[in-house]
Formats: C-alpha cells, sequence, structure tokens
C-alpha cells in the first residue's frame, strides 16, 4: 500500500474510534452520567477542581491525597479547570479528550500491526482495540487512567518493536534507548503497574530476544505445574488458595533458576547427543541442585521478611514432581538428532557474556535513566508533600487484606489465583475467559453437571487453547513465531504474568477492570496474529481466494461497529424525557435536604456525591483518596479520634459496610445515629456521626 492509503487507513480508524465519545459528549446530562458510571473516576475529578480552587492535592479540602496516577491527574487538572464555568462541561469535554486518546492508541497499534501482519488483519485488529466495547468500556468509558495507559502501552511496544526489527549486532545509540526510556517512564506514570511491562520490554530489546526455545516454555509449564500440585498435595485445595502469597514466589524463583541450572547442565540443545545413563545422571544432580536452590533462596527471602511461608516438605515435594515432569517432558519431545559435537555450556556462555555484556550495558544505563530520574523524582516529590513515596491507595488495598471481615475482595479458588477468573474485576485475562465460561456453562448445563464439571471443563479448554497456541507457533513455516516474537508479544505476556504474581504475592484487594489494559492487548495482538495466519494460508491455497479475506474482514468490522453504536443508543440514549434530565441529582440533592451546610459527610467512596454536593464537604473514609496520616490512623486504631478532630457531622453508606464489616465497625462504633434509608443506585443509609456519645 502506498503511504496516502496508509495515512487515509488511519483516519478512518481514528474517526470511527473518537466518534462514540463525540455522540456522548452531546447527550442528555443524565445519559451523560451512565459514561462515568465509576466512583473512583470522580476522585481524580474532586481533586482537580480542588487545586483549581486553591486547596491543593486534596479531595476534602483538609487532608492532602496521592491517591491517583500522576499522568492522568495532569490530563484533569487541563480539563477540569472549566469546573469553575460548570461541573457538566468537563466532564463532556473529558468523554472527547478519552476518544482521541483511543484513536490514538487505535493508530499506533495499526502502525505496529501492518510492519508485520496482513493489511486486512492489522486494519481489523485495530478496530477490534478501538471499538470492542468490552475492551472499550475499560479504555475509553468511565474517564479513569486506563485511556492513557494504554496509549503509552501500546506507543511502548511499537517503538521498541522497531527496535527488534534492526540487525541483531547493531548496536542502539544511548539517546536513542533514553527516548524509548522516556516512553517508558511516561508509561509507567500513566499507571505504576506498567513498570512490569516496561521491564519486560527493555529485557527484550537489550538482548534482542527473537525467540525462546519451546523446550524453554514446555519446562516452564511443568514447573509452574510442579509448585501448584507441591502445595496442594501438602496441605490440600484450600489452603494452598488461601497461601497464593508464597505459590508466585515459588513459582518465579523455580522460572528463573531451574533453566538455568537445567543450561549448565546440557538438558538443551544437545542433550540427546548424550548417553542415556549421562542423561539421566545430569537431570537428577540438576533436580538436587534446584531443590537446594529453591530451599537457601526461599529461606533467605523469608528471613528478609519477603516471603511469608515457606514450607521445607512442598519443597521437597516440588523437587520429586519437578524431576518427574522435566523428565516426561524429555521423553515425550521429539528432537531431531543433529550430528554435532556436544557443547561446553559454560564457555559457550562466556563467550556470549564476553560478547555483549558492553552493548548490553552501555543501552540499559541509557534506557534506565530516564525511567530513574522521571519516577525517582516522582517518588521524592510524594514523600515530601504526601508522607509516602507511592500513592496511599494502593499500600490500603494491600492493608485491606489483612482484615478478617472486609468487603473488599472477592472469593478465591484455583482459577482465580492463576489469573484465569471469567470475572473482568478480578480476571486479568477475562477477555478470553469469559469465552471459555460461556461454553463451559452450555456444556455443563447440557450435561446435567454441577460446579466440579464446570471447573474440570473450564481448566480442559485453557488447557486445549494453550496448546493449540503452541502448536501454531511451532507449525513447520514457524510464521506465526516470528511475528509473535516480532510483535513483543512475549515480553507483554512476562509482564502480565509478573503483575498478577505481584498482586496475588502482596495480598491486593480489590482489583478492578482497568488494571488489566496490558492483559487485553496481549490477548488482541495474539488472536491477530492467528487472523493472519488464517489468512496468510487461504491465500498460500490460492491467490484468488484473498476475496475470502476481504469478506470476512469486512462482516467482521461492520458487525463490530454495528454492535458498538448500537451499544451506545442502548448506554446512553440521546432522547430522555425532560423531567429525567436531572436525575442523576437526585440523590445527591435527597442527602442535601437532611444535612446542613457547611458540614462534612464521611463516605466509604464517595467520588460522585463529592463533586456534585454544594456547601457540604464529603471525606473519603476508605482512605484511597485520603492522606497518609488518616491511613497510618487506620492501622494503629485511632481512626476515630482522626475522625472526631474534622469533625464530621454525617456518615453516609451501606448499612452493612458502616455498620458491621471491618474497619468500619470499630471505627464508628457508638457514633452512629441513623437518620433514615436514601433511595438510590446503591441503597446507601444516612447517620448522625456522634462525637462522645
Amino acid at each position: 500500500m502506498t503511504k496516502k492509503t496508509h495515512i487515509i487507513i488511519e483516519i478512518l480508524i481514528g474517526l470511527l474510534a473518537v466518534s462514540g465519545s463525540v455522540y456522548v459528549a452531546f447527550t442528555p446530562t443524565n445519559s451523560l452520567m451512565n459514561w462515568y458510571n465509576i466512583d473512583d473516576a470522580f476522585y481524580y475529578y474532586k481533586v482537580a477542581q480542588n487545586v483549581w480552587s486553591g486547596l491543593g492535592f486534596t479531595f476534602d479540602g483538609i487532608n492532602l491525597a496521592n491517591g491517583f496516577h500522576p499522568l492522568w491527574m495532569v490530563v484533569c487538572l487541563g480539563v477540569f479547570w472549566l469546573s469553575k464555568l460548570s461541573l457538566v462541561l468537563p466532564l463532556r469535554v473529558l468523554a472527547i479528550v478519552s476518544g482521541l486518546f483511543n484513536a490514538a492508541t487505535a493508530i499506533v497499534l495499526y502502525r505496529l500491526l501492518i510492519r508485520y501482519l496482513h493489511p486486512l488483519a492489522s486494519i481489523a485488529g485495530s478496530l477490534f482495540w478501538a471499538l470492542n466495547f468490552t475492551i472499550y468500556s475499560v479504555t475509553t468509558v468511565h474517564g479513569m487512567e486506563s485511556a492513557i495507559s494504554a496509549f503509552f502501552i501500546v506507543l511502548l511496544i511499537q517503538q521498541a518493536s522497531q527496535f527488534l526489527a534492526e540487525e541483531a549486532e547493531k548496536p542502539i545509540t544511548f539517546f536513542r534507548m533514553a527516548g524509548l526510556g522516556l516512553i517508558g517512564a511516561l508509561t509507567i506514570l500513566s499507571r505504576l503497574d506498567n513498570v512490569f511491562v516496561v521491564a519486560a520490554v527493555g529485557f527484550f530489546v537489550l538482548f534482542r530476544i527473537r525467540k525462546i526455545s519451546i523446550d524453554l516454555i514446555y519446562d516452564w509449564i511443568a514447573l509452574g505445574l510442579a509448585v501448584i500440585l507441591s502445595w496442594v498435595m501438602r496441605i490440600g485445595f484450600t489452603n494452598a488458595v488461601g497461601n497464593a502469597y508464597s505459590i508466585y514466589p515459588m513459582i518465579g524463583i523455580t522460572f528463573v533458576i531451574n533453566p538455568i541450572v537445567y543450561y549448565f547442565f546440557g538438558l538443551y540443545d544437545d542433550f540427546n547427543q548424550k548417553g542415556i545413563w549421562s542423561r539421566l545422571f545430569r537431570q537428577v544432580l540438576a533436580a538436587l541442585i534446584t531443590t537446594a536452590g529453591m530451599y537457601a533462596i526461599s529461606f533467605g527471602l523469608n528471613k528478609l521478611g519477603l516471603l511469608k511461608v515457606y514450607s521445607k516438605s512442598v519443597i521437597l515435594i516440588f523437587g520429586v514432581i519437578s524431576f518427574i515432569l522435566i523428565l516426561c517432558v524429555r521423553l515425550v519431545q521429539s528432537r531431531r538428532f543433529a550430528e554435532i559435537n556436544p557443547k561446553n555450556e559454560f564457555k559457550t556462555a562466556n563467550d556470549w557474556l564476553k560478547k555483549v555484556w558492553k552493548r548490553v550495558l552501555f543501552e540499559g544505563i541509557g534506557y534506565a535513566i530516564p525511567i530513574a530520574l522521571i519516577i525517582g523524582t516522582y517518588c521524592v516529590i510524594n514523600k515530601v508533600f504526601f508522607g509516602t513515596f507511592t500513592p496511599v491507595s494502593g499500600q490500603i488495598k494491600t492493608w485491606w487484606s489483612t482484615l478478617p471481615n472486609t468487603v473488599y475482595g472477592h472469593p478465591s479458588s484455583l482459577i482465580t489465583i492463576l489469573g484465569l477468573s471469567p470475572v473482568a474485576n478480578y480476571g486479568p485475562w477475562s477477555l478470553l475467559t469469559s469465552q471459555f465460561d460461556r461454553i463451559a456453562n452450555i456444556l455443563v448445563k447440557f450435561a446435567g453437571g454441577n460446579s466440579s464439571l464446570y471447573t474440570f471443563i473450564f481448566i480442559s479448554l485453557v488447557i486445549v487453547f494453550i496448546f493449540f497456541i503452541m502448536a501454531m507457533l511451532k507449525s513447520q513455516e514457524k510464521r506465526p513465531a516470528r511475528q509473535f516474537f516480532a510483535l513483543l508479544v512475549p515480553a507483554l505476556l512476562i509482564g502480565c504474568m509478573v503483575q498478577i504474581a505481584y498482586y496475588n504475592t502482596i495480598g491486593y484487594a480489590h482489583t478492578r477492570t482497568w488494571y488489566w489494559v496490558s492483559e487485553m492487548l496481549a490477548i488482541t495482538l495474539l488472536l491477530f496474529v492467528l487472523v493472519d495466519e488464517l489468512f496468510y494460508w487461504l491465500e498460500k491455497i490460492n491467490p484468488k481466494l484473498k476475496w475470502i479475506s476481504l469478506l470476512l474482514s469486512c462482516l467482521f468490522i461492520i458487525n463490530l461497529a454495528y454492535d458498538h453504536f448500537n451499544t451506545f443508543k442502548y448506554f446512553t440514549p440521546m432522547n430522555i424525557s425532560k423531567e429525567q434530565e436531572s436525575a442523576y441529582l437526585t440523590e445527591v440533592n435527597e442527602v442535601e435536604s437532611y444535612t446542613k451546610k457547611g458540614t462534612y459527610i464521611g463516605m466509604t467512596g464517595g467520588g460522585l456525591t463529592a463533586y456534585f454536593i454544594h456547601d457540604r464537604t464529603v471525606v473519603n473514609m476508605d482512605g484511597l483518596i485520603n492522606s497518609n496520616a488518616y491511613f497510618a490512623a487506620l492501622k494503629n486504631g485511632t481512626a476515630t479520634e482522626f475522625l472526631d478532630a474534622i469533625p464530621l457531622s454525617y456518615v453516609y453508606g451501606q448499612s452493612y459496610v458502616v455498620e458491621e464489616s471491618d474497619p468500619y465497625k470499630e471505627i464508628l462504633h457508638d457514633r452512629l445515629s441513623e437518620i433514615g434509608y436514601i433511595r438510590g443506585y446503591e441503597g446507601f443509609t444516612l447517620y448522625n456521626y456522634v462525637i462522645n456519645k
């Protein structure tokens, strides 16, 4: 295609991607508020409004708060200056801004895909990302930081892929690596847990990783399974689920040390050229060393407080199971018996390190300096102004998991701790696993089975899909594998898996859909590598079959666009009755009618109420958008005194949450006098806050 054709395609992609948000911006206000149906978004908006009012970075005008991601706050500061003119006007503008980010992301994604995939697959892939409402509702709707996060993740992948496309031996200049590092820093500032993806992408670029041995992938699968089985065999399914914070560190340790030991014991490459007893001896010795290494590292991490629980018996069981599984992997793998002399692995590794260490160090410094300077400056500013290096919201969500009776969490199972839940809020791969869930439920219903059968079918579908993908990547021409690595999907997957492991390991509670943008991108890239392979296969059979690829692409895009805009008509209707245009304020108006002007109202969330309420101030009691001092008071049991000192006049929230759940039951004990139930979206109850009752 010509450059002019590419520009026309990009313009059309951008217009389609932004059109929905432009439509929303001009809908009646009550319809517009369906777009902003996440309370957390208003944490940004209220803080931005207070900054322009001269109060600083505060949600309630009293306590300084840093519970937000910085880059999206910069965007909100630019938009919410308009809140001086109207509270609704900036919401309309921000809807368009989110749409523009969606359009920019789709265009950059198209530029990434078109370098490696079939043109039709590239167009379909970029529009799938821009218009699929499951993705769109996370990246564009709600007005959250995921809009800018998605843009910088895709930009980072697109730029890094260009580096990997160059000659392997060609050094990358310091300033080019620094430019990539700058994009990496902005990716982290857009959402702080993007640091895992930024690190993985940097690693792949520095070491020019264009392929991973299929033996290593099989080993990782076997080792991960060995860790899970060792915990299950030792303490059972239920207790294993409760020890997710130990399972993931063990998986991380074995994924690193075992392949290294296997390499130096000759278990890769020329392993089959060795005698049977030599191979068996090497595997036994490797198993003993890796098990001892697992124990030593786990013991050290436990002493440092970085690993909550480790078990000698679990590690011993792991050593036995991993040996058996790796042995089975070696036995079933079909290998070509190349006529080569066995290599000296130590000499090979030494020669390789001598060859690359200077380049890797030089380029690594270039990549790391912008990240270290920008993120370091951000952390220091946080410490100076807010008393903590990182947003207090993340620390509080980790603390919630230590409470015995909290509403902030979700039921844990083997499926959830593996990150396979089909539920969007805590299912990182739910864009894909929700489809497995749908199939499993149909099959269970047809078979008249129970939950155990559902779990078996669901896990089986996941396993079948994984092996299907591996078979595709291992196909004779290996074209999908080359594209897979060219698009940096393995780096993205590794970053995603480390992110999931991190949240499980620290006991992070209450993850939300917008945490999983990287996972959705990885699934999208993977799916359209498969679509590209389908088109390539059709045209390889007969070039005249190009019309089938064109027809399939057109039907897919038409259906995608139809569903997208049909959803908008239902989700944000343009025509509503006149009396319903201010229905979104009904609850806020009722709260105002029962409370006095100038008073402070405590809420466990309160973003939307805080933004629209007049002459009253909402104080955030869950701590996500409150101060580090309040978090300290929550932990040391002085939160009641903290609220007394404000002084709080009312509490507004769900009765069970504020009266029965932790931590509010103790904080508000003998402080609540019920005024009454207020009919609204969540059915909250209003209380007088009685000091020194």
